[in-house]
Formats: C-alpha cells, sequence, structure tokens
C-alpha cells in the first residue's frame, strides 16, 4: 500500500524535473530506474547514490533515493536524511506536507525499530526513553558520517588530473547453501541480518518464517536465529 501512495508523487517530480536540467534523462538516474523496475533495488542504490554525489542539490535525485530506502531496503535512517535533505532542497515544494508526513513515519518507525532490538521490554521510566532516542539519533549520526565522507572521497577523485575511475562494486556474500545460526546482536534487524546472509535486505522474510517470527515480534538481542538455505 505505501508503495502505490509512493510512486505516484515519484511520477510527479520525474515529470516536473524534466524541465529542469532534464535530470530524468541522466544516465545514472536511467539506469537506477530501470533496476529499480526490475526489483533490484541494491542495483539502484548504487546509480542513485552515485548522482547524487555528482549533482547534490537535484531535489529529484535525492527524493528517489529517500523513497527507495523506505520501501525496498528497510533503512528507515538512511530514508530519513534523504527526505530532509529533498525538503531543504525544495522548501517551496506543493508535496511538502506530503514528505513531511512521511519523514515523521520514517522517524517512528526508527524509533520502534530500535525499541524492538535494543530494549527487550517496553521503557519503563523517562531514562529509558531518552535513552531509545539517544541510540536513534546516534544511528543517524554514523549515517551522516558515512555520507560525508563519500562526498569527500567523490570531491577529490573529481579534482584529480586523471579521468575518475568508478569504485568497485562491494563484494556480495556467498548464497547460504546449508542452514546456519546466527547469535541476534544490538543494532541487528531482519533486513541487516538478510543483507549479510544472502547479500540482499529484501530476503529478510525467509529469516522470520524459519524463526516463526513476523515483522511485529521484533528481535531480541541474544536469540539464535536460524538462517535457512537461499531459495
Amino acid at each position: 500500500m505505501r508503495a502505490i501512495v509512493l510512486l505516484p508523487l515519484l511520477l510527479l517530480f520525474f515529470v516536473a524535473g524534466c524541465g529542469d536540467g532534464d535530470i530524468r534523462r541522466d544516465p545514472l538516474m536511467v539506469q537506477g530506474d530501470r533496476s529499480r523496475r526490475e526489483g533490484d533495488a541494491e542495483a539502484a542504490e548504487r546509480f542513485y547514490r552515485r548522482l547524487v554525489e555528482r549533482r547534490p542539490d537535484a531535489p529529484e535525485a535525492n527524493l528517489a533515493l529517500a523513497t527507495l530506502y523506505d520501501e525496498a531496503l528497510a533503512d528507515p535512517a538512511a530514508a530519513l536524511y534523504f527526505y530532509r535533505r529533498y525538503l531543504a532542497l525544495a522548501p517551496d515544494s506543493s508535496d511538502r506536507q506530503t514528505v513531511e508526513g512521511y519523514c515523521r513515519m520514517a522517524r517512528a518507525k526508527l524509533l520502534r525499530e530500535l525499541s524492538r532490538e535494543e530494549l527487550p521490554s517496553p521503557p519503563a521510566d523517562e531514562l529509558e526513553r531518552l535513552t531509545q532516542e539517544n541510540a536513534a539519533l546516534r544511528r543517524q549520526i554514523g549515517f551522516l558520517k558515512r555520507y560525508i565522507m563519500d562526498r569527500q572521497k567523490a570531491q577529490v577523485r573529481s579534482a584529480a588530473p586523471a579521468a575518475p575511475v568508478a569504485p568497485p562494486s562491494p563484494a556480495r556474500p556467498q548464497p547460504v547453501e546449508t542452514e546456519q545460526f546466527y547469535t541476534v546482536r544490538a543494532g541487528d534487524t531482519p533486513g541487516g541480518i538478510a543483507r549479510r546472509f544472502y547479500g540482499s535486505a529484501s530476503k529478510y522474510r525467509l529469516i522470520l518464517e524459519a524463526n516463526q517470527l513476523n515483522s511485529a515480534t521484533g528481535l531480541r538481542v541474544g536469540q539464535t536465529l536460524r538462517i535457512p538455505p537461499a531459495r
């Protein structure tokens, strides 16, 4: 249902963007859109991130990356960052209230995710509530630091006299062929564990089904999970 709401918003910005530098015709955006339609969210992320690094002030590129993190990669911290980037770059957008709503939902999703994973029981007092919110902020700050470092590296490459060489794609983990076991640590998410064992966060449902869990159950630190073979 969320994807049905987000896609018309993206189409609206894509049409509007064609009149402002034709960013929708940029090869990186075209390749990212194609990968997204084909269900390869990791490839789409690589193309969109390269476009944002090259054109950091393009609102449409930031919005495309935000919605990808939100609906396909289960990364609310990254989605929240790029939603806010879009709002800063397009403060007069007619859809500002809609995107602000997505920001609030991403922030609530992030806090709920951290609450389930790091606290085995609901907060009992104000100190625990503040500890939970501080953990969420630390995670967001960590993402921002990584993003700034990536931008700095890209600027160094663009300033070098030689033609820039695209960085190699990160190595994908070998697919799981036999059942394995994994002990949950603080900060783990179903999507993150799936990316570690299968190379794709979208396969987190294999882990939930193998352990009779669902998206509302959450994980507990110290919990042992069965990791089934990839299908």
